[in-house]
């Protein structure tokens, strides 16, 4: 089949992260694994599958996230059968493939579709999936605009690298959106996650239990965290259950009340006007809601590389005890060594003196023993040979060392 669109010709910030097709001229989304996003071509992917050759030989598709970034290019892809996960595009060099260029799990639309309807529920202005974000130049699973803020909602049911969910973490917060992580795996299983505001909710083996009909109250296990106010000297959890002051880091108590970490539901206090009620423990409906609405917010806690919400009527006090701790909506960045965050309390506001340099002198080389002549005329000026060994004035004379033993 002829292209009917050259690849010179096109503009990639004129489509999303879905794959070209040039023989149309048209945007495939593999996302939306039933049609592509085109319900008007029912046999597209036949259509699709039977015009081979793929690859560079056939010119046919085109990776669009690629074209968009000026470090990778234009890269020719192929549509392929994997087995397990089906009909997918792959690079033809490489053999992999962009997470927006895997079909959709059954798991990851039933928590996209329960965000979606949950935060329209709550009030909110408009909701959308998988639309395209032009200023981010990423296609967020759920996008809601609230009464203050505009959320970005990722659902990420396959684990990825940290790094990637920087990235796209950077990408959709630059933009100006609110960003909200949401995975079906254990508490022990998000350090992948914990870098960027996440809530974890328990892995079910049924894919249905995740809609809001079949389980009301779907639990988060982590991500989240209360305060409750105790004395100084409170088993700190952000610092390893230590007893040291929040305010100064000492270990004797100042004496004041301090807000600590906690995961104890009788220290919070919920809004009383919210559509999904708190209940005995959090659920995630209850944290979508305060997150569109602003009354949990994401805090990133100092010397630590994880993101948390947290109550948003208690942000300031806890800044104000404990520091601020940098732009929590940003990815955090890696955890240093403890070498280099250790520091002593009497250290704090010590300004060092400065040590004169130290100046190594350079150490010449020995000159070489010349021979005097004395009793060899011919050797005189040149190097010291063997036969030195029988003159007393040699620095070789073979009773050097009596003669030194006598002297002392």
């Amino acid at each position: 089949m002829v292209s009917a669109v050259h690849v010179a010709e096109v503009n990639p910030d004129d489509y999303g992260d879905g794959v070209l097709y040039l023989p149309l001229g048209i945007e495939l989304r593999p996302r939306e694994k039933n049609d592509w996003g085109h319900a008007d071509r029912p046999r597209l992917k036949e259509q699709v599958a039977a015009d081979r050759p793929h690859g560079v030989s056939g010119g046919k598709l085109v990776c669009l996230l690629c074209l968009k970034d000026p470090e990778r290019g234009l890269r020719w892809m192929t549509f392929v059968d994997s087995g397990r996960q089906g009909q997918l595009f792959r690079h033809e060099t490489g053999d992999w493939s962009h997470a927006e260029h895997v079909p959709e799990s059954d798991t990851h639309k039933a928590l996209k579709e329960r965000k979606a309807a949950t935060w329209s529920e709550a009030g909110a202005r408009s909701v959308v999936t998988e639309e395209w974000r032009p200023k981010a130049k990423k296609r967020p699973d759920v996008f809601a605009v609230g009464g203050k803020l505009t959320v970005a909602g990722e659902v990420q049911h396959t684990q990825i690298t940290p790094s990637a969910v920087g990235r796209r973490q950077k990408a959709l917060a630059t933009a100006g959106d609110r960003v909200v992580w949401t995975t079906d795996r254990n508490a022990n299983n998000v350090a992948w996650l914990r870098r960027v505001p996440h809530l974890a909710v328990p892995a079910l083996d049924d894919y249905r239990l995740y809609r809001q009909v079949d389980t009301p109250l779907l639990n988060v296990v982590t991500g989240w965290t209360y305060f409750e106010a105790q004395r100084c000297g409170w088993a700190d959890l952000w610092r390893r259950n230590s007893s040291r002051c929040p305010e100064s880091g000492k270990l004797v108590p100042c004496g004041k009340l301090h807000l600590y970490p906690t995961l104890n539901p009788a220290e919070y206090r919920p809004d009383s006007d919210a559509r999904f009620p708190h209940g005995s423990t959090m659920h995630l409906d209850h944290m979508l809601e305060g997150i569109l609405n602003g009354t949990w917010v994401p805090y990133r806690p100092p010397r630590r590389d994880q993101v948390v919400w947290v109550p948003a009527v208690r942000v300031e006090q806890v800044v104000a005890e404990r520091g601020p701790s940098g732009d929590a909506e940003q990815p955090a960045p890696g955890r240093r060594s403890r070498r280099e965050e250790a520091s002593r309390s009497c250290d704090v506001g010590v300004v060092p003196v400065p040590r004169p340099p130290v100046v190594i002198e350079e150490m010449l080389p020995e000159p070489e023993p010349m021979c005097c002549g004395l009793k060899f005329p011919q050797f005189a000026g040149r190097s010291v040979r063997s036969e030195c060994r029988m003159c007393a004035s040699s620095p070789t004379w073979y009773r050097l060392n009596e003669a030194a033993g006598f002297l002392t």
